[in-house]
């Protein structure tokens, strides 16, 4: 009995990717600013679906009283040094670069009747003209005034209205073209989602529509607000963390910058355009959930860090939320990495709520690394400089607090946090 060779074709089935399907994994570590480029790309190309993108609210918030520094309201030369020292927070900041800015006395005092009229977001709370009748000077000379005030960093500072804001920063980073100046001139016309008419006034297709929508709405629209923050967290938070009734911790959607959408059955659409749109919808939908739910999770693990700061930071992987939450480790990872999270104190990346590291303390709970990062800071900032203390004696401090770790770890984590070793941390 021969044995016969040949080739044969055998089917098999194949799990393929689809686009779609692609889509829906994408959505989980998109923020609300990516997420809003995709969705008006995809409304444009959708007539069943309907798209609506908060914006910021034009209205002013109620401003602070303040004065401006007697220091730089009269003639005398301006001491840059000596007032920094005494200067914080947005005001400080604003009132010490315009003593850098203006070296003529009259241009700083109308710069300081500016400065007193600017709202906690960053914006002018009044009118160039009120501006200069109350500083006394022409309209004129008031406009060139605010012209160098809007150079001030953070850039956006000054602005008269949410689209001068967006248009500095954009300006700044040299993406200030025509098409994106025309969306800035249609702002109402993006909130609403009208993505036929900006196609058409902005002169562009649907995937350059979605890649301007994203970047603008990347930029910080109250650059005062965020003026303590890390630069690379100036846009507006995906998430917002507060105190419920009972003192505890709840986390929500930033509705101010979550995009909304849903499915207009009586549009002129194909069939198999509505059905794309519900299934967005859909997918737009468990796609918040999962991330209230990721969030929340990681905002109850960590109420100590939330309540008392840094030091208390516990250990938390992507794999012990997937197994708690029920989701594959992937998909808390995709959400751990893009989204923003606006505490009562600051703006964090999400995962600064995953600690690394695991460091035991007897009858306690265990830390995370970054906790021990920061308990080295402090000792370090209580540290006499004359007399700084070295790696051994961290590790022996640590130990007397019942945190043991090797000295080589504590290097590391040293190093980690930017602090440098003890003989370069002696001062005199």
């Amino acid at each position: 009995m021969g044995n016969a060779m040949g080739l044969h074709l055998v089917q098999k089935p194949a799990q393929r990717m689809t686009q779609i399907l692609q889509q829906a994994i994408n959505l989980l570590h998109l923020s609300n600013a990516d997420l809003s480029g995709l969705l008006i790309e995809e409304a444009a190309r959708n007539p069943a679906l309907r798209l609506t993108l908060p914006l910021p609210d034009e209205l002013p918030a109620p401003r602070r009283i303040w004065r401006a520094p007697a220091v730089l309201a009269g003639a005398e030369p301006f001491n840059a040094d000596a007032f920094a020292a005494q200067a914080t927070g947005l005001y400080g900041h604003v009132t010490t670069q315009i003593g850098l800015l203006f070296s003529d006395p009259q241009d700083r005092q109308i710069a300081m009747v500016f400065a007193e009229a600017l709202e906690p977001s960053g914006w002018l709370g009044d009118s160039v003209t009120d501006l200069a009748r109350a500083a006394r000077c022409s309209h004129d000379t008031a406009e060139r005034v605010l012209l160098v005030l809007q150079t001030m960093e953070p850039t956006g500072l000054f602005a008269r209205s949410l689209s001068e804001c967006l248009g500095l920063q954009l300006a700044d980073r040299g993406a200030l073209d025509a098409p994106m100046q025309r969306l800035l001139d249609n702002l109402p016309a993006l909130g609403r989602g009208d993505t036929v008419a900006l196609m058409q006034r902005c002169g562009v297709d649907a995937p350059t529509l979605g890649r301007m929508v994203a970047l603008l709405r990347s930029l910080d629209p109250k650059p005062g607000t965020q003026f303590d923050t890390s630069p690379d967290l100036r846009r507006a938070p995906d998430l917002v963390l507060s105190r419920d009734a009972q003192g505890g911790w709840q986390v929500a959607l930033n509705r101010a910058s979550t995009p909304e959408i849903r499915v207009d059955d009586l549009a002129p659409a194909s069939k198999e355009a509505r059905t794309t749109a519900h299934w967005l919808e859909r997918t737009l939908s468990r796609r918040n959930q999962i991330i209230l739910r990721v969030a929340a999770h990681a905002v109850a693990h960590q109420q100590a860090f939330l309540d008392h700061g840094p030091v208390h930071l516990r250990p938390l992987t992507c794999g012990a939320v997937a197994a708690a939450l029920g989701l594959h480790e992937t998909t808390v990872g995709r959400i751990r990495s893009g989204l923003l999270i606006q505490t009562p104190q600051r703006v964090l990346p999400l995962r600064a709520l995953f600690g690394r590291g695991r460091v035991a303390q007897p009858g306690k709970a265990t830390l995370a690394g970054e906790a021990v990062a920061a308990l080295i800071g402090t000792m370090i900032a209580a540290e006499d400089p004359a007399c700084p203390l070295s790696d051994d004696q961290l590790v022996q401090a640590l130990a007397a607090r019942g945190v043991t770790v090797s000295r080589r770890t504590l290097t590391n984590w040293r190093n980690r946090a930017g602090h440098p070793g003890a003989a370069h941390r002696k001062r005199p």
